[in-house]
């Protein structure tokens, strides 16, 4: 919550003082040092993003975040790698391998909608790309 609040404070307001309050009360729980003071609105939010994708790993909101904020394209669409490791005489290998070449594009940061709902309403139309 406190950094669904940060989010939304530094995009309405800046980077205002309850926006470093409540990072910084995040960074606290594990003795991270505060942010540092004077950020602008846009180092603001590359730090919030990057606090969540630490913070909030494995618990599946970086699907959404990437999607809300537009960078899924850049950042999904390309090489996708894997790591296979090998355990050895003396420890482990780490080998990184391209797992698949993935495509993203614009369109799939919406979901289209069911048939059923298009039928059941015509006025509703598809979101754009999804359309056969």
């Amino acid at each position: 919550m406190l950094l669904n609040y940060a989010e939304a404070k530094n995009e309405a307001e800046g980077p205002v003082t309850d926006v470093y309050t409540a990072v910084n009360r995040v960074r606290s729980r594990v003795a991270m040092p505060n942010l540092p003071a004077g950020l602008s609105q846009t180092q603001m939010r590359e730090r919030i993003r990057n606090e969540r994708r630490i913070e909030l790993a494995f618990e599946g909101h970086r699907f959404w975040d990437t999607r809300r904020w537009n960078t899924a394209k850049e950042l999904f669409n390309g090489p996708f790698y894997g790591m296979k490791v090998t355990k050895t005489a003396t420890g482990f290998t780490y080998l990184p391998y391209q797992v698949e070449n993935r495509i993203f594009r614009e369109y799939m940061n919406l979901y289209p909608f069911q048939q059923r709902e298009l039928l059941a309403n015509p006025k509703l139309i598809q979101n754009p790309g999804w359309s056969r």
